[in-house]
């Protein structure tokens, strides 16, 4: 087999192209009758012969796989590639969490379909924690808010009702009060006429017990329509402070709900990863681990039968700085260094997702001699401003202006071995430039690759 050899990624998984050359490849189907090298079902395990060395290196599954006269063409990448081009089907929901708890939950949950467990789990903890209680505590003020609504329009209602029910009582009451006042005028006029008239003194006297009776009834009329009116404008006087102590009740509620909905916006509340849009997995993952400001990386372990393979989560980054190991053209470094001018940035603009005004908008800058300079970040990926910003101190910190080696190719040395850093390591490269001068500096592995057993190839990024 001839490859490129397996690679080693900061917060992404290796790929390796290989071919298998005849004869060897003409063999098409395994033992179990199925094909030799199956699209993403062909597990390829990249081990050394070493006894004082780990003895599996990597694990990857074949993505692509071609057979042709000169033999078999793979594309093999790293098992946690798997991944990429998954949707996430289910539901997580951080609240205070680690987000190395959530990462879990992400694996887990993908692996747990049929046919999609492939030996994977996620090692680590970390201090931060993401997400928060605002979601729940925007539901209860959500309830709240809509039970005092339907408080305000039943009083509402109770009012409306006392309003209409003593302006129909008041005018069927007067009407009566002014039918017993017509009646007593009457019953006063007859007893007027009677006595201009000279009426015998019986029909007079029977003229006045009608009036006084028509007073007494007209006066009866009055003191029930006083009674009727005061009660009804009381109830009325009560249904207007009950619908008003309502009232206030509600703008309350709703001043409280709007003040959460407001830090929502902000993107506080539960950190989520929502199965209702078939989220990418990989993407999710990225996305986490670029909110919670923390770093992954891959582990490959031996073993005889299923792969055993985990996710690192590092706080605050991964590797360190290692002293202990040397990369100098002159003992391990193969070629002169090549240099390249860096962008040079001080400060960044940054949007994200969302459109016009209601886009995720950041700006940060760093403190500089030069004028400013400021770097476009546009990644509408960025779901939060903590993503945006993370995405702009990457940007900022990779934007020195100076020069320098963005990839170097070494040799196994005694003083150091292939294979003796890790992703994320700090490493001082010292050195002949292909102009003739000498270049040092700090570096920091982006990723290597081990094309033979000798060589590797390594891709470095500013410290």
């Amino acid at each position: 087999m001839t490859q490129d050899g397996p690679e080693w990624a900061l917060g992404a998984y290796g790929i390796m192209a290989a071919t298998v050359p005849a004869p060897a490849s003409h063999r098409i189907l395994a033992d179990d009758g199925r094909p030799m090298f199956e699209e993403w079902s062909t597990f390829v395990h990249a081990e050394i012969d070493d006894p004082g060395r780990v003895r599996r290196i990597w694990t990857g599954i074949v993505a692509e796989a071609t057979l042709s006269a000169a033999g078999w063409d793979l594309t093999i990448i790293e098992a946690i590639g798997y991944l990429k081009g998954t949707p996430f089907e289910g539901l997580i929901r951080g609240v205070r969490d680690d987000p190395a708890v959530l990462a879990r939950q992400l694996l887990n949950d993908i692996q747990s379909w049929e046919n999609a467990w492939f030996g994977c789990t996620v090692e680590g903890s970390t201090p931060v924690r993401l997400g928060s209680d605002l979601d729940d505590r925007i539901a209860a003020a959500r309830a709240s808010m809509d039970a005092r609504r339907r408080t305000l329009d039943t009083f509402s209602k109770s009012k409306s009702k006392a309003t209409s029910g003593l302006q129909n009582l008041d005018s069927t009451l007067a009407d009566d009060v002014a039918q017993a006042r017509a009646l007593v005028t009457h019953a006063q006029s007859l007893v007027t006429s009677l006595i201009s008239t000279n009426a015998p003194s019986e029909q007079v006297e029977q003229a006045r017990q009608t009036l006084a009776q028509r007073k007494a009834e007209h006066q009866q009329a009055l003191a029930g329509y006083n009674a009727e009116i005061a009660a009804g404008r009381a109830a009325l006087a009560n249904a207007r402070k009950t619908k008003d102590e309502a009232q206030k009740a509600y703008d309350a509620a709703k001043k409280a709900y709007d003040a959460l909905k407001e830090q929502q916006q902000d993107g506080a509340g539960a950190y989520t990863i929502d199965g209702d849009d078939l989220p990418d997995a990989y993407t999710a993952l990225q996305d986490l681990c670029r909110t919670a400001g923390v770093e992954w990386s891959t582990v490959t372990r031996y073993s005889q039968g299923a792969p055993d393979l985990a996710i690192k989560v590092h706080y605050p980054r991964a590797g360190g700085r290692r002293n202990d190991l040397v990369f100098d053209t002159a003992v391990n470094i193969v070629d002169a260094l090549e240099l390249d001018r860096l962008d040079y940035y001080n400060a960044a603009a940054g949007i994200g997702a969302g459109e016009g005004s209601k886009a995720i908008r950041e700006s940060m800058s760093v403190r500089a001699s030069r004028m400013r300079r400021t770097a476009k970040v546009d990644d509408r990926s960025a779901k939060t401003s903590a993503q945006m910003r993370a995405l702009m101190r990457r940007v900022l910190a990779e934007s020195t202006g100076g020069l320098f080696p963005t990839e170097i190719n070494v040799r196994d040395h005694p003083n150091c071995r292939i294979g003796s850093w890790n992703v994320g390591d700090m490493i001082q490269i010292s050195g002949v430039t292909t102009i003739g001068t000498r270049w040092s500096g700090l570096a920091r592995i982006e990723s290597w690759s081990w094309p033979s057993q000798n060589r590797a190839r390594i891709r470095l990024a500013p410290a």
